[in-house]
């Protein structure tokens, strides 16, 4: 990190590219924009333990793996291939 002229640590420059942070926990209507269906088809899933779900409080939450996991299998499924073991 570059150091200013009074030894403290000198503020980044405005065009310093800002690394892209990936979310980790997606609410449902995120979580839905994401994998391109409607809410109450997110619903759907997460009623048949299709998609694993947090609870934070009353707000339910869909960890950015579980997503992933989803997609992987719904992909396998599709097209006849198993998902890779991991």
């Amino acid at each position: 990190m570059p150091i200013s002229n009074n030894g403290e640590p000198a503020s980044p420059s405005v065009n310093t590219p800002v690394p892209h942070l990936q979310k980790l926990l997606y609410d449902r209507r995120s979580a839905a924009y994401v994998l391109s269906i409607s809410v109450r088809s997110l619903d759907y899933l997460i009623a048949q333990k299709r998609l694993a779900t947090i609870k934070l409080g009353k707000k339910i939450m869909v960890g950015h793996g579980a997503l992933t996991e989803f997609c992987r299998a719904s992909h396998a499924v599709l097209t006849g291939n198993e998902a890779p073991a991991q």
